[in-house]
């Protein structure tokens, strides 16, 4: 779910095909640049207007095709999980078989699974759409902005080509929640899904006319790479979602996470030996780029389950209409346009390290008022706050660590952005797996101490242990962060903006 977005993916995928690449955009005519623009802007906006649009739509989902708690969850948590897991690899893929073919592909591939998950008759095969579109999705992300780099080389287009495109991205979550309450309350929740289709057909078409086919690359594709790191987040995540009906004593619970962290293990030492690695290790020997990976981990585990909490409790608790609860979140994006426009010019003097420790500080003291929810609580005194809270520790967080994840990165400034990018995907599928099993384990205990309890009761006490715990792990992490970024911080402030 990208904020402001990973927007440095491109300059990594410009090394395989570089000559032909420059010569493509160099014969581009100028008014079919701004077209591609538009074009490339469109198809980016679906990948992150999907994280978020079926946080509004999922309740109605739910109560459609009998979703139990648990698939509810995996809807959300299965796109973040495999967009994540999968981003690196797109970009490598996109690389060897040309962007514009990488990206059209992954545009056909979304729209097929669009459809399918918009058609569904059971959760599974709801879940498994939403796979897919994550899969595809994270083709097209890395494609897109690599052909936005090669479009616009240099010069004043391209600060302005980028600037739209941030912007676009930037207010991409705050359309999805609002887009998923107009299309549910006004058609359901399949259109929800639906949508795409002719968004993604007229982007395909306008893309085949306003850019000329690049030449593919050489190079090699770190299948095993990519292979290793899928199974051990998902592991991971089945692990913490596992917990939640087998308990987090069961041998299948222990059995999973175990298996988990041995085999992202084994990602990592493969990483260390293999010629071509996804992610190089020497990425994470500066301490502020560590920092800023930590920090964009933590941001995905507060800012999912927040969302699904708040949508959950505003429809099915408080009896929101959807509509209502899609402009119930436009505070959060209200705060993160406002932050942004403040802490990108404070970057040039404060050390990133900073903004993203006063961001994480400010993500946990909303999901802390989050923890105080009740089922009669008032909207503008409880719920707007902690929107506007995650605004704002947004809008601190995202800026920072994308300026410090490519801060001197030099040849590899596309893929220390593209770890970033990843790192948060990451951080919101096991936040939601995590938060979620606490959620749901406590608001089951509470039925069961005390059977007379109503079902909303339970729900929001689920959230509100749920929420603790996010909060407490979130203010660890802004500790952390600010000691990993370390004093050497001091020195790398006033330059990081230009990175």
């Amino acid at each position: 779910m990208c904020i402001v977005g990973s927007t440095n993916i491109g300059s990594a995928n410009e090394r395989s095909t570089r000559m032909p690449d420059q010569a493509m955009s160099r014969s581009s005519a100028p008014t079919a640049r701004w077209w591609a623009l538009g074009w490339m802007s469109a198809t980016q906006l679906m990948m992150v207007v999907d994280g978020t649009v079926m946080n509004i739509a999922v309740p109605s989902a739910q109560a459609d095709l009998g979703l139990s708690d648990v698939q509810r969850q995996w809807v959300l948590t299965v796109y973040v999980l495999a967009f994540g897991s999968m981003l690196l690899l797109g970009g490598r893929v996109s690389d060897v078989i040309g962007r514009r073919r990488a990206l059209l592909i992954g545009l056909a591939g979304f729209t097929l699974a669009s459809i399918v998950g918009g058609l569904a008759l059971s959760g599974e095969m709801l879940i498994a759409a939403r796979a897919v579109q994550g899969l595809f999705g994270a083709l097209v992300t890395p494609s897109a902005l690599a052909l936005l780099s090669l479009t616009f080389p240099d010069g004043q287009d391209r600060v302005r080509a980028f600037g739209v495109f941030g912007t676009i991205m930037g207010a991409g979550s705050g359309i999805g929640v609002l887009l998923g309450g107009i299309l549910t309350d006004s058609w359901g929740w399949r259109w929800a899904l639906l949508i795409n289709v002719p968004v993604a057909v007229v982007a395909s078409v306008g893309l085949l006319l306003s850019l000329t086919a690049d030449a593919r690359g050489e190079g090699r594709i770190d299948v095993a790479g990519g292979v290793l790191s899928i199974a051990g987040l998902t592991a991971l995540t089945l692990g913490l979602t596992t917990a939640e009906t087998a308990g987090w004593r069961s041998p299948s619970t222990i059995g999973l996470l175990a298996a988990g962290v041995i085999v992202l293990a084994g990602f990592v030492f493969w990483q260390a030996r293999t010629r071509s690695p996804l992610i190089p290790l020497s990425l994470f020997t500066e301490r502020l780029r560590s920092a800023a990976f930590a920090a964009m981990l933590a941001w995905g585990v507060a800012i999912l389950p927040a969302f699904l909490f708040l949508s959950v409790y505003l429809q099915q608790v408080a009896g929101f209409g959807p509509l209502l609860t899609g402009l119930s979140f436009l505070p959060y994006t209200a705060a993160i346009l406002v932050t942004v426009r403040l802490v990108r010019p404070a970057l040039a003097a404060v050390p990133p390290a900073v903004f993203l420790s006063l961001g994480l500080a400010l993500l946990a003291a909303a999901l802390l008022v989050l923890s105080f929810l009740r089922p009669d609580t008032p909207y503008w005194s409880h719920v707007l706050p902690v929107f506007v809270l995650l605004g704002l520790g947004t809008g601190c967080v995202q800026p920072a660590a994308n300026s410090a994840a490519t801060h001197r990165a030099g040849p590899v400034s596309g893929v220390a952005g593209a770890v970033a990018g990843t790192a948060q995907q990451v951080g919101s599928s096991i936040g939601l797996a995590l938060l979620g099993t606490i959620a749901a384990t406590s608001a089951a205990e509470t039925l069961t101490a005390a059977p007379g309890s109503s079902a909303d009761i339970a729900t929001v006490h689920g959230y509100n242990t749920a929420s603790l715990v996010g909060a407490a792990v979130v203010a660890v992490a802004a500790v952390v962060v600010l000691v990993l970024a370390g004093r050497g911080s001091d020195s790398e402030s006033g330059d990081t903006t230009n990175s």
